[in-house]
């Protein structure tokens, strides 16, 4: 009797014991994206930003040059442009003016990213239109705008499992392609164009890059200082000023040499 009644008791707690084991799996696989993306949230700022509207809407309006590259034209607000030291590489220009300002300038092609993203992560279309709906793979844009919009508070404890790893992934993009953003992101608006800038200048970085997008073709701006300091002597004033004017002059096609034209 005491036999049988101490193997029925140890079955009984193997069940139960088995019943927890099960229990704290579900759980486990339930709760760990959450708690993991909450996590890594702590230790990557990057992953709880998303773009911002500028306060600062004002222009520099001083005589300046107006640049054509890459089908698309804009003015800067800076007659110093150092002519004999602009440098033109693969898809790229770089300006250099005398006051130690520069400016990478890179041409993208439509959907490069999006198509990028694709190779690298092995999904096809199909499905990453199923995790995040049609219009993402529509643009540039819209996969940086997801991207960046995305943030840790999206995943909660009651998002289906399938949604917790759509949204995962998107937080590991974030975290791996965002360009230095330790000031801020901030929405961009143009006439023909949409983007981002990341960094705020009056917070002195050592450097602002901002992305603009249309539906055929991008366009990167990387501002840099070649002070000794390392001080970026820009304002957002100067930036909105390439916003305000940047509009298209001809169709995308492969990078020419930068032209700067006349004075304005």
């Amino acid at each position: 009797m005491q036999v049988g009644f101490r193997r029925r008791f140890l079955v009984r707690i193997a069940a139960s014991l088995l019943a927890i084991v099960v229990a704290v799996t579900a759980l486990a696989w339930f709760f760990a994206l959450p708690i993991e993306a909450r996590y890594y949230a702590r230790r990557v700022p990057v992953l709880r930003e998303t773009p911002a509207t500028l306060q600062d809407s004002s222009f520099t309006e001083s005589t300046g040059r107006n640049i054509a590259f890459c089908g698309t034209a804009f003015d800067v607000p800076w007659n110093d442009l150092n002519d004999a030291k602009t440098k033109t590489g693969a898809n790229s220009t770089i300006l250099y003016f005398d006051s130690g300002l520069e400016i990478v300038l890179k041409c993208l092609p439509s959907r490069e990213f999006v198509e990028g993203v694709l190779s690298s992560i092995h999904v096809s279309p199909t499905h990453f239109q199923q995790a995040f709906g049609e219009n993402v793979m529509q643009s540039d844009y819209a996969l940086w705008r997801l991207i960046l919009e995305t943030t840790p508070d999206r995943m909660t404890l009651g998002t289906p499992h399938r949604q917790q790893g759509a949204i995962m992934a998107m937080l590991v993009l974030k975290a791996m392609a965002t360009p230095p953003a330790d000031s801020g992101i901030f929405a961009i608006h143009a006439d023909e164009f949409e983007g981002f800038q990341y960094q705020d200048p009056h917070a002195k970085p050592k450097s602002v890059l901002m992305d603009l997008f249309a539906q055929d073709r991008g366009l990167e701006f990387i501002f840099l200082s070649r002070d000794k300091d390392g001080s970026l002597h820009l304002s957002q004033a100067d930036i909105n000023r390439i916003v305000r004017t940047v509009h298209k002059i001809g169709p995308y096609s492969a990078i020419k040499q930068a032209d700067p034209m006349q004075q304005r």
